[in-house]
């Protein structure tokens, strides 16, 4: 394979990032609501275990990958109000849908989604992010459900 430096870079598009609700449209996120930190997507674990055997590994592959999602609003906007009030109504929120800042990055599904936590908040007129944690898991090596 040879290296060729015209290898088109893509571009990334800061105010393409957004999370779509079908449960609730209320809790749409868009750019215009965020903070330069905007979304973060934290998976955890592995998506493939290897296990040792006694002359080599076998792998383990997971069916799903437990998902967090940082929404990083801004706190002077009605939407972190949305937030706050939907925490005090009710946490569950179901299938969350999450948009990348990149156009050849596909739509990623988050099933089963719940808000996880806020943040602490100083009410002195300097802290402008007010970041709500989302947590839900994604389906991961989808061959096996077709295996199963």
């Amino acid at each position: 394979m040879s290296i060729s430096p015209n290898t088109p870079q893509g571009m990334l598009n800061r105010l393409r990032g957004s999370i779509i609700i079908p449960s609730n449209s209320a809790l749409n996120v868009t750019s215009d609501f965020l903070t330069p930190e905007g979304i973060e997507i934290q998976p955890e674990g592995n998506v493939t275990d290897l296990l040792d055997t006694m002359t080599g590994r076998v792998g383990s592959q997971a069916a799903k990958q437990n998902i967090n999602i940082v929404i990083n609003l801004v706190r002077s906007q009605s939407l972190a109000t949305a937030y706050y009030n939907q925490i005090l109504k009710n946490t569950a929120l179901g299938e969350v849908s999450i948009i990348s800042d990149s156009s050849a990055m596909p739509r990623r599904t988050i099933r089963n989604c719940y808000i996880m936590s806020r943040p602490e908040e100083a009410l002195n007129g300097t802290q402008v992010k007010w970041n709500v944690t989302l947590a839900g898991y994604e389906i991961v090596n989808g061959d096996l459900w077709e295996a199963a």
